[in-house]
């Protein structure tokens, strides 16, 4: 088992420009006028990506994918493989093995996959300690466009059912004497949605991004 710290935070967790997110509203790249609802929207997507994609939570910072510096404890440790909890562009600062500072080969780290093997002068061998701390940055810096994609992709269909209930499932309008209307709404998820509340062809572009269950 492993703690996880977030040493540095990321300043923001959002994953799309505010330029990205005004073409996505409709608007010219200069136009401020709805900066701060589309700042608010960005963040409040990129946070339930995050969610969706299983990103580590930390103390001391919201689950993010961009980048952060973390510092992790392992305890107990007698693995061959070390999963960090955070992944993509991972890059190690230190190591130490019960107090005492290890330096790995570069063979022994996965950047994308964040998997550490225990390579010391060009010798695998497996991490046997009581207790293992890894500092390290994790994280996109500049975030890759396919992930900006979804995220402004999201940001137009939030804006263009700013005013339509989704739960609507189909509306009967008779007009006679007297005027009736008779709403149907969904029970449960709405269709096309997974179970994480993103449409499913959000989570199938996303699929590089999510963290497997450990």
């Amino acid at each position: 088992m492993s703690h996880l710290v977030v040493t540095t935070p990321a300043s923001d967790i959002g994953l799309a420009p505010i330029e990205a997110l005004r073409a996505a509203a409709g608007l010219s790249v200069g136009d401020t006028s709805r900066d701060a609802e589309l700042t608010a929207l960005g963040r409040r997507i990129s946070a339930e990506i995050a969610d969706a994609c299983r990103i580590a939570v930390g103390e001391g910072g919201e689950p993010t994918l961009r980048k952060e510096t973390l510092t992790e404890t392992f305890s107990g440790c007698g693995d061959e493989v070390l999963i960090l909890s955070r992944r993509h562009n991972v890059k190690i600062a230190t190591i130490t093995e019960n107090g005492t500072i290890v330096s790995i080969d570069d063979r022994g780290l996965q950047s994308e996959a964040g998997l550490l093997e225990r390579w010391v002068n060009g010798y695998r061998s497996r991490w046997i300690a009581r207790e293992i701390i890894v500092v390290y940055d994790a994280g996109f810096d500049t975030v890759p466009a396919s992930l900006v994609g979804v995220v402004t992709d999201l940001a137009r269909i939030r804006l263009s059912q700013a005013s339509v209930d989704p739960l609507v499932k189909s509306v009967r309008v008779e007009v006679e004497d007297i005027d009736t209307v008779q709403t149907d709404r969904w029970v449960g998820s709405v269709p096309g949605s997974a179970s994480s509340g993103l449409p499913d062809d959000m989570m199938a572009r996303l699929a590089r991004f999510v963290n497997p269950v450990v």
